[in-house]
């Protein structure tokens, strides 16, 4: 009776006597593999960090951004619709709401010894909230603006350490924004983004006697504790449509909850990694197309054997495991060879990253590995099964004679 280690010693044979073309034919799976362990690692990091930072924001926090579905969330990211005090005064007449604050944003120079760099500005009102509250970032230095500050700032964390300017700001010193002098009062904890952390905050009078009253890029509302989220939601919706004379479906602006922002953003990641990972899975294909190439190869170089083997007693069945057992075989080279790769360059990309203070590391959890094994092992076979079919149906007599 013949065994799996039977079989597998056979299959092993196809690496020693044809090396070369079984590499060759492995390089294809493992480029897949490669680029599927690597996006997934990366996108898994992502989403760990985005799940990380949702954390820190308050659950009973409605977000309500310009625009409409998608649009809504890039609106507020681009700046290029705004509210008014009128919109907050409407959110604030909901049932349900605690307090309803807006903040602006406007991209300024800011300058500091002899040097000027580009950045958003964000003003907010201090005596309504705080930048805890505000922005879900605690400070590790100094004060909160306060109401009756005029030119006072809160600066990032890229600022402190000295990534922005050649010289670190500190506590006390004094930056120009648009020319107009402001006392740093305090220093935000690191965020992890970058554009966050390079970010300053300023009172909002202030910022509107700078700038103007450019409206509000986004307002968010606390809801009183022991009132339902998702209805207090859907009457800002109600009230905003009525004020605004919209019908239902119709609405220039999104109202979201903080889970309901969390799964947008899930949701956008989710539509990066299925397109990305289309990409790879084309790779895949191409290397399942190299194997079958090869078990094809290899059943007309073996025609010889495989008549000798059926000539004392092998059975189709036999015959057609060892080319399986084969293909398998190359799959799962490949498929770990693809793991150590993919994980050596998630690796470099985050360490790249971390460098550039990106706030998220690559993740591997276990069903990726054993994913991505079984994938390539089940690609081998599969890309295997015609070929092995094929020398399985031979006639003895025919194939001795090749």
């Amino acid at each position: 009776m013949v065994s799996m280690m039977d079989y597998l010693n056979l299959a092993l044979r196809t690496f020693k006597h044809k090396p070369t073309r079984s590499w060759l034919t492995i390089i294809g799976i493992f480029i897949g593999i490669a680029a599927v362990v690597t996006l997934i690692s990366l996108g898994q990091g992502l989403q760990d960090a985005v799940n990380k930072q949702f954390e820190m924001i308050n659950p009973n926090t409605i977000y309500i951004l310009p625009g409409s579905g998608l649009y809504g969330t890039l609106a507020a990211v681009a700046g290029s619709e705004k509210f008014t005090d009128h919109d907050i005064n409407v959110i604030k007449r909901v049932n349900g709401i605690e307090k309803a604050v807006g903040y602006s944003t406007t991209l300024s120079g800011i300058e500091y010894g002899d040097e000027i760099k580009y950045t958003f500005v964000l003003g907010y009102d201090p005596g309504e909230t705080n930048l805890s509250e505000l922005n879900s970032v605690s400070l590790i230095a100094g004060r909160e603006l306060k109401a009756g500050d005029k030119y006072r700032a809160i600066i990032g964390y890229n600022y402190y350490v000295g990534d922005v300017f050649k010289k670190k700001i500190s506590l006390n010193d004094n930056i120009k924004i648009s020319n107009k002098t402001f006392t740093v009062v305090g220093v935000a904890d690191r965020v992890g983004n970058p554009s966050e952390d390079k970010r300053v905050y300023i009172p909002l009078d202030t910022m509107k006697e700078m700038y103007g009253d450019t409206g509000y890029a986004t307002i968010f509302a606390i809801v009183k504790d022991n009132y339902p989220i998702d209805t207090v939601a859907e009457k800002i919706k109600e009230q905003m449509r009525r004020d605004r004379g919209l019908k239902s479906g119709e609405e220039d602006f999104t109202v979201q909850t903080s889970a309901q922002l969390k799964e947008s953003y899930e949701n956008i990641l989710l539509i990066v990694q299925i397109i990305v990972g289309g990409i790879a899975g084309i790779s895949l294909l191409v290397g399942g197309i190299g194997i079958m190439n090869t078990m094809y190869t290899s059943v007309l170089e073996r025609t010889r054997e495989i008549g000798i083997m059926k000539t004392v007693g092998a059975k189709n069945s036999d015959i057609m495991m060892i080319f399986m057992m084969e293909s398998g075989l190359l799959g799962l080279v490949g498929g770990i060879l693809g793991i150590i790769i993919g994980v050596l360059i998630s690796k470099g990309i985050e360490t790249v990253t971390l460098q550039s203070q990106l706030p998220f590391s690559a993740s591997y959890p276990w069903w990726l590995f054993v994913g991505a094994l079984s994938f390539s092992f089940i690609i081998g076979c599969i890309s295997g099964l015609v070929p092995a079919l094929k020398a399985a149906k031979m006639k003895p007599a025919d194939s001795v004679r090749y």
